[in-house]
């Protein structure tokens, strides 16, 4: 290589050693006893670790055989480089090499003034995520895993204290700008102690050590136990000693502690607020015997002389000797605001006049007992934080330092769901009084004793939904009992079922405690843009748009609004079973019935009987959505259904009945009686219908300026805009995950301003200001979009895609439909029931009662609920993206946990894949993964459920022979995963079975169509593997008692015949290759010249 010039690598601290000196200045040709050399010296490591970085180290030189390895060569990517790094970018973008300061600002932005475990956690799990949502090519290897964790530790044992493991956040934020650190060698003496080597002991361990304890040195030590031979040649030094760590200093600060000048701030944040201390002289010491209103007059009346306005400085005055109207020392600041500043600041720098009356405040002690409203309204405006605090340039002279009482920050949030309750709850619980929250929602009304509430009549959201309990549990424990009242109704495993105008009762009550009275104020009123423009929403810093899908705080100031990425369209069903209560059949059974096909939806409470039932609908079926008088249903506008007796329900008229239920022998209706039937609805429980468009969408940003037309009414000179819920990104509501993202999104938003409003961040107002919570709502689009929307949209969720399989059902034997939809659902509850957190004793007859079930509906349906498919779960699995700063402890070790399991799961995957490949000597094929219930991935703990038997005479009428190339629609979407079936490729070779028999070659000479090759396999069978047949026999436990006769498949029933289909719901199942060809047939068939 070239032996000219300096080189650097992606490591900061062997940069920094070089930089110093301890390793070749010139970063080459480095061997390993420089390394052991220099880290010695350095930081006391010990050889044994040298070594062991060596080794990896110089692995990345390219030349074969090398003994020696240069920073440079670090880039190599995967080995010591790594993505997800602190201060780099990835290689993917680029220089991996080079210091990025927006990667480094988000690093810092979690840790504070002090670097910890928990900090640094924080950090590491940021980057990690940023990454994965942003590098379509982020991989992260093991030891590249090892060192991303052994970084921050490195940190705090090198550069802090390792007895309560934190550092200094400047000192580290200095290594990663400067490339250096503060060493010195030790004193001429040599009387100073020598150390140990560094990750061994920093002290003598008991021989019982404490669980703390043994956890520093497990981190320490990394594993290693190598001797301690090292010495600590260099002593390190404090940050308080070291030179080039001191902030710089003006002829006006250097003074005492007691009264330190104004510090250069940058890379910390320091709350502070300097005056000249001729301010103090001014005012008056204790020994003055004067009021505080005397001496604020006096000291206005001194800041008008040195004013070189003579306009301004007559008004001062006029001001400071007003006794009638300013006789407290709030009422002069306010008639400073009002008269001079004319309630608006021009700029977010500060003004000698502004300091004046801040230091006026002050000394006053206004800020300590702000007991009227204008008290308040005066520090909001002059100690607004969004102000900077301190004049730039510093005044000259020698300066005084005082705590800043930072003013309100105040959200005005339009739209009062559960997103915008959510917000306003957590923002103002970590505010700390500091943030000041105004809600407006059209719905609500002010009740005779003054409370907020809805009206009796109000139409409300009836629908039920599953809250994850990865994010209620991230709720303070006070909101959380709010919420559920004690009472979470478990259903579907790691979550708890409740209605959404529950969710809106009680955080509503929730924002009426009086825990958060003058932090939280309700409005019962709509806002437009107009009447905000116009000054209705007053002043504020931040406005944020929660309300809902047709948002026009989205439509308005979001112009990089996404094209929607996928639609789909649904019937809603809205029941209440009255007095009689519960769910007719139990939730088990529910939750079964609806993963085993995606037509059909339901979720209900079984507290109270209550809850929805959706349909997935066609292009043609959506457009047939109607009441009887042509106009479409929806929530504005629902639809119903006749009583038994003929009449209409109350609160309806004629025009407004469902028409569909008005044809009751249409196919439409018979497939939305059917839904009823599913799931055990009578048709009088039905208290009103709409038909639902999903669309799949969202903003390219969530922050940005608001305009200045807008902001005419605001006290600076402009505000942010932000959106949340729905009005951020719309999902597909089948994997219920819309509120769900809502209540995260409000949390984050409470975390991010709250965290960014502490650290001064806010000043300015720049979008920097919200950037961590911009990042986190791209980050959750990313994850419900393209791992949980997408693949139902994919599977059968656009009208195109369920418009084709429906049209194929009319193909699908009604055995082959009913025992894939038992498969599947007998299966997907044997998965469900091992998991730990199962709510529901094992139920042993889940199969008949399945089967009792499917009975009742018409064999069309049946037909159409095959081909829908069960959910693709495999594909939406992954781990959830939640706001970093609520989470605690062992949540944040969890999520670790679980991305590392992920990462390791697919490298393993990919393994596995390539060596198949080579043992085959082709590619593997593509996994039909899409179309199969979630297999079980751990042993049968359990009783097995029980399964209907299979014999070797069943599974030997099916030849070996193979599909004829299948040629399929152009509407079949193509997968993009390489795990999935590809429709647009799903083809197969025909083969002639020699001999007679079925395989055989027809009379005509054309081929038969059979196959015992997995297309489609049927669920149950893991990975998607083909069981031979003794195989089958161990998989399906024989009863012993049945008859070797091989019996002709019976035809499927004419319309209306039931009888044929009962007997078919009463047999065993056939052998699942039949099923696998069956369906494979029925779906992907050509028509024959």
């Amino acid at each position: 290589m070239n032996s000219t010039g300096i080189v650097r690598g992606p490591c900061p601290f062997l940069n920094t050693f070089a930089n110093h000196g301890f390793l070749p200045r010139s970063g080459k040709y480095i061997t390993e006893q420089d390394l052991i050399d220099g880290l010695s010296k350095a930081v006391n490591f010990d050889a044994a670790l040298s070594k062991f970085l060596f080794n990896f180290a110089v692995t990345t030189n390219p030349e074969p055989n090398s003994t020696w390895f240069s920073l440079d060569h670090l880039t190599r990517h995967n080995i010591l480089e790594h993505d997800a790094s602190l201060s780099r970018v990835d290689s993917y973008f680029g220089h991996a090499d080079v210091f990025d300061h927006r990667t480094f600002e988000q690093t810092r932005s979690y840790w504070g003034d002090k670097v910890t475990l928990g900090t640094g956690t924080d950090a590491i799990i940021a980057r990690i995520r940023t990454s994965n949502a942003t590098n379509p090519e982020f991989s992260l290897s093991e030891l590249g895993f090892d060192f991303i964790l052994g970084e921050t530790f490195a940190f705090i044992a090198v550069l802090g204290d390792t007895e309560t493991l934190t550092v200094k956040a400047s000192v580290v934020e200095y290594l990663f700008n400067a490339g250096s650190v503060g060493f010195q060698s030790p004193q001429a003496s040599g009387s100073e102690e020598r150390g140990v080597p560094f990750f061994l002991a920093r002290k003598t361990w008991p021989d019982s050590p404490t669980k703390k304890q043994r956890g520093i040195r497990a981190m320490s030590t990394g594993g290693l136990r190598a001797p301690g031979t090292g010495v600590f040649s260099l002593r390190r030094l404090s940050a308080s000693s070291i030179s080039s760590l001191k902030p710089e200093t003006t002829a006006a600060n250097s003074q005492p502690a007691a009264s330190p000048g104004l510090p250069n701030t940058a890379g910390q944040y320091d709350d502070a607020i300097f005056f000249p201390k001729v301010y103090e002289d001014a005012w008056g010491g204790p020994d003055v015997s004067r009021t505080d209103i005397e001496r604020a007059r006096i000291f206005l009346l001194r800041i008008a002389t040195m004013g070189v306005d003579p306009a301004f400085s007559s008004a001062l005055r006029g001001i400071a000797t007003d006794h009638k109207h300013n006789r407290t020392v709030p009422g002069l600041a306010s008639a400073v605001q009002t008269h001079l500043y004319g309630n608006r600041h021009a700029s977010f720098e500060p003004t000698p006049l502004l300091q004046a009356v801040r230091f006026m405040l002050i000394k006053a002690r206004v800020p300590e007992n702000p007991f009227t409203q204008r008290a308040r309204d005066v520090l909001d405006f002059f100690f607004d934080p969004t102000l900077h605090r301190n004049l730039n340039p510093p005044p000259p002279g020698e300066l005084v330092r005082y705590a800043y009482p930072s003013g309100r920050l105040r959200v005005c949030i339009i739209g009062g769901g559960p997103t915008g309750l959510a917000s306003a709850i957590s923002l103002a619980e970590k505010g700390a009084g500091k943030v000041e929250v105004h809600v407006y929602e059209r719905r609500w009304v002010v009740t005779e004793n003054g409370t907020i509430d809805y009206p009796p009549a109000a139409k409300r959201r009836d629908q039920v939904v599953t809250l994850q309990d990865s994010v209620t549990s991230l709720l303070t424990p006070a909101t959380y009992q709010a919420l559920f009242e004690g009472r979470p109704e478990r259903v579907w495993p790691g979550s708890a079922n409740i209605q959404i105008r529950k969710v809106e009762d009680r955080f509503l009550k929730r924002c009426q405690t009086e825990e958060f009275r003058g932090l939280i104020h309700l409005h019962a009123e709509g806002v437009t843009r107009e009447e905000l423009a116009a000054g209705k929403c007053g002043d504020f810093h931040v406005l944020l748009g929660t309300d809902g899908a047709a948002s026009w705080v989205r439509r308005s100031y979001f112009r990089g609004y996404e094209k929607e990425r996928g639609r789909s369209y649904a019937l809603g069903l809205a029941f209440d079973r009255g007095s009689k209560g519960g769910l007719p059949w139990s939730q088990p059974l529910n939750m079964f019935l609806t993963l085993g096909q995606t037509r059909y939806l339901l979720n209900a409470s079984d507290f109270d009987g209550r809850g929805y039932l959706n349909m997935q609908l066609t292009e043609e079926e959506w457009e047939k959505m109607v009441s009887v008088d042509g106009q479409p249903i929806h929530f504005g506008r629902p639809g119903c259904l006749r009583r038994p007796d003929g009449s209409i329900p109350e609160g309806f008229d004629e025009g407004r009945v469902f028409a569909p239920s008005e044809d009751r022998n249409s196919s439409l209706w018979k497939s939305i009686e059917d839904g009823l039937k599913l799931f055990g609805f009578k048709e009088s429980e039905v208290i009103n219908v709409v038909r639902i468009p999903i669309v799949v969408q969202a903003v390219r940003e969530g922050v940005q300026m608001l305009p200045l037309e807008d902001s005419r009414f605001v006290h600076r000179p402009h505000a942010l805009v932000a959106v949340a819920g729905d009005a951020a990104m719309t999902v597909h509501f089948w994997p219920g995950r819309g509120l769900n993202s809502g209540i995260k999104a409000g949390i984050a938003l409470g975390d991010e301003i709250c965290h960014a409003l502490r650290g001064g961040r806010f000043a300015g107002l720049e979008l920097t200001a919200m950037k961590e919570y911009n990042d986190f709502i791209l980050k959750l689009q990313n994850r419900e979009h393209d791992k949980r929307s997408i693949p139902i949209l994919n599977q059968s969720g656009s009208p195109e895609m369920l418009g084709w399989l429906l049209s194929k059902a009319q193909s699908v034997p009604d055995e082959v439909a009913i025992e894939w939809l038992v498969g599947a659902m007998t299966q997907i509850a044997d998965r469900l029931e091992r998991r730990n957190d199962w709510a529901f004793p094992h139920e042993a007859n889940i199969e008949p009662q399945i089967r009792i079930v499917l009975r009742q509906l018409h064999s069309l349906t049946l037909r159409e609920m095959a081909v829908s498919f069960p959910w693709p779960t495999r594909e939406m699995a992954g781990a959830e993206v939640l706001p970093i700063r609520s989470m605690r402890p062992e949540e944040k070790s969890k999520w670790l946990q679980q991305l590392w399991g992920l990462l390791t799961a697919e490298k393993n995957k990919e393994l596995r894949d390539k060596e198949r490949a080579r043992s085959r000597g082709s590619s593997p094929a593509p996994s039909n993964a899409r179309f199969e219930a979630p297999h079980p991935t751990t042993p049968n703990s359990a009783a097995s459920r029980s399964r209907s038997p299979l014999r070797n005479s069943i599974s030997n009428t099916v030849p070996a022979a193979q599909l004829e190339t299948l040629s399929l629609n152009n509407a079949v979407s193509d997968l993009s995963s390489s795990n999935s079936l590809r429709r647009s490729n799903a083809v197969t070779s025909n083969r002639l079975v020699p001999g007679p028999g079925p395989g055989s070659a027809a009379p005509d000479g054309r081929p038969r169509r059979f196959s015992t090759a997995s297309n489609l396999p049927v669920p149950g069978v893991a990975d998607g593997t083909q069981l031979s047949d003794g195989e089958r026999d161990d998989y399906y436990p024989s009863s012993g008692d049945e008859r070797h006769v091989v019996r002709p498949r019976s035809p499927s029933p004419m319309r209306g015949g039931d009888m044929g289909l009962t007997r078919l719901l009463s047999v065993r199942r056939p052998n699942d290759s039949v099923l696998s060809d069956a369906m494979a047939l029925a779906l992907f068939r050509v028509d024959e010249d």
